[in-house]
């Protein structure tokens, strides 16, 4: 049955109610699930964002049935080669709304159940899918009296190629924590004023995990404070960000969930909450010494990598010193010859092995690190709540039970002032209903955000495949490398050493698993 629409022109086709009926949850569809109905539609990137955003004029997060509709139709006239306009719909004034092309209702039923914000939706492998974002350092330093490094950042999901420094990080960063208090912000890498190359390469690799993990949580990816930083290719990029979010409303106050955040939380739901947080301190303890243990073998690495290279430096000084004739030995000769050779041979090999084990065992280094990020981020968004919404919602509690009993005083003693006292305490009890309900809204989110955890497990297997693959890589390449040796010290070799593997065992080349 088709019907009109209140904001758009033309008839309603029925296709618009069986879909929006299908995904919608409590009479709305969310940011996150229109993006994923539009990412069917074969239709790119930018062409999805604009639809979205002409459909979400009020920028609410998430589309009510009018709007979504309003989605619809952009969807079908963009995909016929017009511009996302509503001049495109003056030729439906007397007619039915073209149809999209979208997925199959199966897939939007799987689709659907992103609807429930009760559900968490998303595997490891889904949050990989959403952003890969990369962070280049630009050669030379900018800035005329106070100098400061500046990136390249790329998007993926945008296509997107921009400059930013820390600074511009640090400020978004800090809007991001107002707009979304009670989720999972990863905390930013140190400044430092005067910093070392080495110091400004690992600050270079924990933006980039910063900013990958923004760009894969499931509520952060698609947020126009995200999409902004991203992609706003333009000058002072800080000074946008002010004037966009010079006040910037958390997402209490923005979300359709928050009236009814009580009904989302389960009852038990603050024993759950604790015993997840005594859990994930555990695992964070074991995530810490792993981390650890894993710098230390690159350390270690390296350092054998030096000694090789000092090793073959003290064997060319004894082929150089003339002063060593053993008494004429023919063979010592030989030796010498040999031996002048090494500091070259094994600058070779201490060079690739160096080089292979920053880079190759840098990758589960990394993992551990980013998962480490994620648990250290609850803490905090743990800590947050405790000292904010918690504390407030106490104090509020107190003090509207305080108003009470001086009104009970002020009862027997018949003061006139017992009137403006009642006031004030139907203000208080409204100011606790709203603190209650922001407390229930934390919960919620905390629920959640403990899911996106849970589904993140995955980077501990990830990490251990990507050592086992880094070991096996760097000792299948090294291994040919000592063969070469081997054969060249064959000649000054007196006898075959036990030692010497058979060549016939050498090693197979490894298969990595990407």
């Amino acid at each position: 049955m088709a019907g009109k629409s209140s904001v758009l022109k033309g008839t309603i086709p029925a296709q618009y109610r069986d879909i929006f009926d299908l995904i919608a949850y409590d009479n709305s569809v969310p940011r996150h699930l229109s993006l994923a109905v539009l990412a069917t539609s074969k239709l790119n990137k930018s062409t999805i964002h604009a639809i979205y955003e002409s459909a979400d004029t009020r920028n609410q997060g998430y589309l009510t049935r009018d709007g979504f509709y309003k989605l619809l139709a952009y969807t079908a006239v963009a995909q016929a080669g017009k511009p996302v306009s509503d001049k495109s719909f003056d030729a439906y004034r007397e007619s039915e709304l073209p149809v999209p092309t979208i997925c199959s209702s199966g897939e939007l039923k799987r689709l659907s159940r992103q609807g429930n914000p009760l559900e968490f939706n998303f595997t490891y492998a889904e949050l990989m899918e959403l952003d890969t974002l990369d962070l280049v350092i630009l050669p030379g330093k900018k800035g005329l009296v106070f100098k400061h490094v500046e990136y390249t950042l790329t998007s993926k999901l945008h296509g997107s190629s921009v400059t930013r420094r820390y600074s511009d990080f640090e400020m978004f960063h800090e809007i991001l924590l107002q707009r979304y208090p009670y989720r999972l912000v990863p905390k930013m890498p140190p400044k430092k004023f005067v910093a070392s190359a080495q110091f400004i390469e690992g600050r270079r690799r924990q933006l980039r995990q910063f900013i990958n993990l923004v760009g894969r949580h499931p509520v952060f990816y698609s947020d126009e404070l995200t999409v902004f930083f991203v992609t706003f290719n333009g000058s002072d990029v800080q000074s946008k960000l002010k004037e966009k979010y010079r006040t910037p409303l958390d997402e209490f106050v923005r979300s359709p969930l928050a009236s009814k955040a009580r009904e989302l939380v389960a009852v038990d739901a603050r024993v759950s909450m604790d015993q997840s947080r005594a859990q994930l301190k555990d695992l964070q303890v074991s995530v810490v010494k792993l981390y650890n243990l894993m710098d230390r073998l690159i350390g270690r690495a390296v350092a054998s990598a030096d000694d090789l290279r000092s090793y073959g430096e003290e064997l060319g000084r004894l082929g150089s010193n003339a002063s060593l004739t053993m008494g004429g030995d023919s063979e010592w000769g030989k030796m010498r010859l040999q031996f002048r050779e090494m500091p070259t041979v094994f600058a070779s090999v201490a060079e690739r092995s160096s080089q292979l084990a920053t880079e190759n065992l840098q990758s589960p280094f990394e993992t551990l690190g980013e998962f480490l990020s994620l648990l250290s981020a609850f803490e905090s968004l743990m800590e947050r709540r405790e000292k904010g919404v918690l504390r407030e919602h106490q104090a509020a509690y107190a003090k509207m039970q305080t108003m009470k009993k001086h009104q009970g005083r002020m009862s027997s003693q018949k003061t006139v002032d017992e009137q403006d006292l009642q006031q004030q305490i139907v203000q208080q009890e409204s100011e606790v209903t709203s603190v209650e309900r922001r407390n229930f809204f934390s919960l919620y989110c905390i629920q959640m955000e403990t899911k996106l955890i849970f589904a993140n497990l995955s980077m501990l297997p990830l990490a251990l495949e990507r050592l086992a693959a880094a070991y096996s890589t760097n000792h299948y390449e090294l291994h040919g490398m000592w063969r070469g040796i081997v054969g060249q010290l064959a000649a000054i070799s007196p006898v075959s050493s036990p030692l010497t593997p058979d060549a016939s065992k050498s090693l197979s080349s490894p298969v990595a698993r990407s």
